[in-house]
Formats: structure tokens, C-alpha cells, sequence
């Protein structure tokens, strides 16, 4: 009986980082998921930590993805990275301590990210019965967190990376930064402009009233729905929280504000910019 015992299988727990790392002069950045046996924080300047298992789990032999889940990263394709953004790891049975460490190349879709959840991590063992990775509860369901604002400034694009609009916005080339001239970064004081940005703001209105806290509180984003929702819609709850917006905050509310201080989609930032050249067109 003792016998039997010294050889029974003591699976090794294993622990899951996350860290990224941030290149602001490309709009591009790496995130490292390491997977090792230890916890120990790496020392590192350059990067920085998302997430950590505050757990051991153990791994089973197999086939092991990990899988990356986020709408602020998009696969970096000038290094041919998977645009499913996930990694496969095949732990093997004779190995005692196979710890494993897993890189991707990102972009970022916008010129700002964080503070906050800015994505999960997902580490899932295969079924071999059937080859699916949904039967079971993932090994790690990590959420990234940044604890900080970071802001990445396209200007400091090399000239030859990036094109310079007639307007003076700069807009990289592989068009996923726009950074906004003076010329375009209007006071928002004229109906005619909130009107036009409105339209593609129309259907965030209420997030970027609670991104404004506390110049709104629930109540005021309450009061506007209850007047402009039902009989004209989202534009016009975004006309006037753009209108108020500038009655109480004159000296914030600018275009440039609006288009990096928000967590605004680039396509949306770019719709932005087409009303304001189109408006100072008509001028």
C-alpha cells in the first residue's frame, strides 16, 4: 500500500499572467500570457500587468487554448498574427512541470485605453470526445484591467507613416489613428455642428453622459430620455447632450475632447470628422 502511494500522481497547479506592452508611436502592442507553476510578479518596466490568478489550476493533459477576447485589439496582420486572436498548447503527459508562455501582436483601434476591463482571457482545455473546448468551465476566465488611462499620441508617427489631411489631421496609414488639427477642433456653440455630430454619436449618447461624470448624473441622462426619446430619438438626446454639455462645460467641450476622451469606435471618430470637414466646406 505504501508503494502504490509514493507513485501516485501528483499533478503539478499552475498559475496564468497576463502582461502588455504598449508601443505608442505605432498604435501597436504585445500581450504575454505566461503559464508557469510560480506567481511572482515579473519585474519588468515596460510592462504592464492585466491580470493574475489569485489560484492554482490544474492541467490536465491535452490540447490547451488560450484565447483572447476584446474589442479594443485587433490582430496585428503586418506580422501575419491569427485574426481569431487565439494560441493552441499541447501539455504532454510525461512532463511534470510544463509551463508555457504565449505572445500576440495587437493594434489598437483606438488612440486611448483604459482605465478599466479592456478585454478577457480565456484558457480552455479540448474534449477529446468530441473536439470541442465548451463541455467543460474554463481552466482561467481572466478579466484584463488596466488601472490607468494610457494615451497614445499618432503625432509622434514618422511623417512618411502617416498622411497629412487639407483640414491638417494627420491620419496613419494603415488609417487607424487621426490625430485632430485646430483648425477642426471646434467649440461645440454652433447648433449647426452639434447637429451634424450628433448622427454618429446618436446611438452612445448615454455612455459618453456618463463618461462626462459629474457635469451629468443618471438623473439629468434619465431626463433627457424622458423628453427626446420617445418622440424624436437618439439624435436628438445626442443634440442635447452635446448642447448642454457646452452650456456647462464651455471650456471642455471641444471636438478634440470628444474624439479622444470617449471611448469612441474609430470608424465613429472618422464619421465625426467627415461632418466637420463638411461643415467648414460650407462655410
Amino acid at each position: 500500500t505504501k508503494k502504490i502511494l509514493k507513485k501516485k500522481d501528483r499533478r503539478k497547479e499552475y498559475h496564468c499572467q497576463v502582461y502588455l506592452k504598449l508601443y505608442p508611436t505605432t498604435c501597436k502592442c504585445t500581450l504575454d500570457v505566461i503559464v508557469n507553476s510560480t506567481n511572482e510578479i515579473i519585474n519588468d518596466n515596460q510592462s504592464i500587468l492585466l491580470a493574475r490568478s489569485r489560484l492554482g489550476k490544474v492541467i490536465k493533459p491535452g490540447v490547451v487554448r488560450v484565447r483572447l477576447v476584446s474589442s479594443l485589439f485587433t490582430a496585428d496582420s503586418d506580422v501575419h498574427e491569427d485574426p481569431s486572436l487565439t494560441k493552441l498548447e499541447i501539455v504532454k503527459k510525461e512532463h511534470s512541470n510544463h509551463s508555457f508562455d504565449k505572445q500576440f501582436a495587437l493594434q489598437l483601434k483606438n488612440n486611448q485605453i483604459g482605465p478599466g476591463v479592456i478585454g478577457k482571457l480565456f484558457l480552455e482545455s479540448l474534449d477529446p470526445s468530441n473536439g470541442s473546448y465548451n463541455n467543460e468551465s474554463p481552466i482561467y476566465e481572466l478579466n484584463l484591467s488596466l488601472s490607468s488611462e494610457y494615451q497614445i499620441n499618432p503625432a509622434s508617427f514618422p511623417q512618411k507613416d502617416a498622411h497629412t489631411e487639407t483640414c491638417g489631421c494627420i491620419l496613419s496609414s494603415d488609417e487607424s489613428c487621426l490625430t485632430i488639427s485646430d483648425q477642426c477642433n471646434l467649440k461645440l456653440s454652433d447648433t449647426k455642428l452639434i447637429h451634424r455630430l450628433a448622427e454618429p454619436i446618436r446611438c452612445q449618447w448615454k455612455n459618453i453622459g456618463r463618461q462626462l461624470a459629474p457635469c451629468f448624473s443618471e438623473v439629468d441622462l434619465f431626463d433627457i430620455h424622458e423628453k427626446y426619446f420617445l418622440t424624436d430619438g437618439n439624435h436628438e438626446c445626442a443634440y442635447q447632450l452635446l448642447r448642454e454639455w457646452y452650456i456647462r462645460k464651455p471650456h471642455q467641450a471641444d471636438v478634440r475632447f470628444l474624439m479622444t476622451k470617449f471611448k469612441l469606435t474609430f470608424d465613429v471618430i472618422v464619421k465625426i470628422h467627415d461632418e466637420i470637414r463638411k461643415l467648414l466646406t460650407c462655410k
